[in-house]
């Protein structure tokens, strides 16, 4: 996979001294970042550093305690959560959280809860069954049935089928196969193409960085780098930490 080529700057997010508490713990510190439209933007750091959370907070599954959260221009800090979604954000989350009793079709079907025409949520259905053909040929069974690969799969299709500009993917590849990763993976990249803003949280910082324009990296629940994919690949610092 090559490194994006760079996009025209013009923001799509900006976050600005986010700070999140669980109880006394403070799990994100004056966290500031920004995504480009069109880009693939990382965050990495070790488990615990504070990634799921930047994308709760930005979707706000959590509310920050403080901070501000602009989305085109517009301060979202105290949208709700489905007003999230309403204004172009989908959030896929780690541990994918299909609906397991619910068939494929039907988690689809609620992805796009907030659309009114039918007949373009049907046609976009058909679109999701062209990304993942393994989900058209699994349409009518059960969610919770299917492989971890094929979940990750309708979890990733599912948040599309909102139409977001600004797609947040939470470790799409954990507990997957490598072939199924890079299946995955291609998608994601492919996404790019189709006009689609990605802020991505992956556990494989090597195969995260391959994909993105920029990265964050994240240690206890404050930035401590960033820059240019290829950048933090060839990092000292980074390569020692995060890419083995």
């Amino acid at each position: 996979m090559k490194i994006l080529d760079e996009v025209e700057k013009v923001n799509i997010l900006e976050i600005k001294d986010i700070c999140v508490n669980y109880g006394g713990i403070q799990a994100l510190k004056n966290i500031n970042l920004t995504i480009r439209q069109g880009e693939v933007v990382t965050l990495i750091g070790a488990n615990g550093a504070g990634k799921s959370t930047t994308l709760r907070a930005i979707s706000k599954i959590v509310n920050p305690k403080s901070g501000e959260i602009i989305y085109n221009g517009r301060n979202i800090i105290r949208r709700q959560p489905h007003e999230v979604v309403q204004i172009g954000i989908a959030h896929s989350p780690e541990g994918r959280r299909v609906l397991a009793r619910q068939t494929v079709f039907d988690n689809l079907l609620l992805g796009a809860y907030i659309r009114s025409h039918q007949a373009e949520v049907k046609a976009d259905i058909q679109q999701q069954f062209k990304i993942f053909p393994r989900l058209e040929q699994r349409r009518n069974q059960l969610a919770g049935t299917l492989s971890g690969g094929e979940q990750q799969m309708l979890a990733i299709a599912r948040a599309l089928m909102s139409k977001p500009k600004l797609l947040l993917l939470d470790e799409p590849s954990l507990g997957l196969a490598p072939t199924i990763v890079r299946e995955i993976f291609t998608v994601i990249e492919n996404l790019r193409t189709t006009g689609v803003t990605i802020l991505l949280v992956e556990q494989n910082a090597n195969l995260a960085l391959q994909i993105a324009n920029r990265g964050y990296v994240l240690e206890a629940g404050s930035i401590t780098l960033t820059g240019a994919a290829s950048e933090l690949m060839n990092d000292e610092r980074v390569k020692k930490a995060y890419l083995g």
